[in-house]
């Protein structure tokens, strides 16, 4: 049988779509954990709080307005927030003041010295200092004053794998994911340790388990991490002309969110191997793919184009 020749041209508009899946994807994989994964909001909402102005800052790398905004923050709720200490170290390292950042933090703690999110915060600073004993103190100090401190524990699990303390490190990180299920950060941070602890597989098995035992918001944070994984390895084949392959690792992103019992995700993925079967002249599939899209959003105007 004749290979069908890639028509480059004929796909562009297609894959215009496929690049918009890519974001919209990575987007719907990363909204549900908005509340827990520091994405700044945009500087020119009405109800902005000095907190997301000064995530905003530093995501910008506006480092010194970020700090005033911090501290703005800070003085107005004296907050028991890690994120908020965090978000100092970071800025203070972004311009170039690490070293301050301790002193400020050490400032804190003589008035305010059951503060377990400064006690993060300090610990975060010897961190990036590379100092993973004091570090490891400091993290320690801080669950010890608040247990339920997510950001502590996951911090405290990757200066551990640091220092090659691997059973530890998945210990701690384990305990900020059943604390904080919704934040990718530490989930990622898991697939690294398995990783350096050379059992990648483990995550894998990680996935079935809470997939057949629970909790099932648990499971879909492990899934939806692999499911960017597949999203990402399905345009690799896409780039190199597999498309074959490329449809494949969309189908495996699908058994995952039936897995997972999550929809959240589903239409980009759907539209995305609706163009892709369109493209190898199935017709047949491709409007399988697009109703399965209106299934889910009956308003999506380029599926209803696409719809006969």
């Amino acid at each position: 049988m004749k290979k069908r020749h890639f028509d480059r041209r004929r796909y562009q508009e297609g894959f215009v779509c496929i690049g918009l899946l890519t974001f919209l994807l990575f987007f719907l994989i990363s909204t549900p954990y908005a509340g827990a994964s520091e994405n700044p909001a945009h500087p020119e909402e009405p109800t902005l709080t000095s907190k997301q102005k000064a995530d905003f800052l530093l995501s910008s790398k506006r480092y010194e307005e970020a700090l005033e905004a911090y501290f703005k923050s800070l003085a107005e709720e004296e907050s028991e927030d890690s994120r908020l200490f965090r978000g100092i170290v970071k800025a203070y390292a972004g311009a170039g003041r690490l070293a301050e950042a301790e002193n400020f933090i050490e400032g804190f703690l003589s008035t305010h010295p059951e503060s377990s999110a400064a006690q993060y915060g300090l610990g975060y600073f010897h961190y990036l200092e590379g100092n993973d004993s004091g570090a490891q103190d400091r993290f320690a100090e801080a669950v010890r004053l608040q247990a339920g401190n997510a950001l502590a524990w996951n911090n405290w699990g990757a200066s551990l794998a640091r220092t090659k303390s691997y059973t530890l490190a998945v210990e701690k990180v384990k305990e900020a994911i059943r604390l904080e299920s919704s934040n990718p950060m530490y989930y990622n941070n898991l697939r690294i340790i398995y990783g350096d602890m050379g059992s990648a597989g483990l995550f894998i098995a990680d996935y079935k388990r809470y997939v057949k035992e629970g909790p099932r918001l648990v499971a879909q944070g492990y899934g939806r991490l692999i499911a960017k994984t597949l999203r990402q390895e399905s345009f690799r084949h896409y780039s190199q002309g597999n498309l074959d392959q490329a449809i494949g690792k969309f189908e495996e992103i699908i058994e995952i969110y039936e897995e997972t019992g999550s929809r959240v995700g589903l239409v980009p993925v759907y539209f995305g191997l609706a163009v892709l079967h369109e493209e190898k002249g199935d017709e047949k599939l491709a409007q399988k793919y697009f109703k399965e899209v209106l299934s889910i959003n009956p308003n999506h105007l380029q599926a209803r184009e696409k719809v006969k």
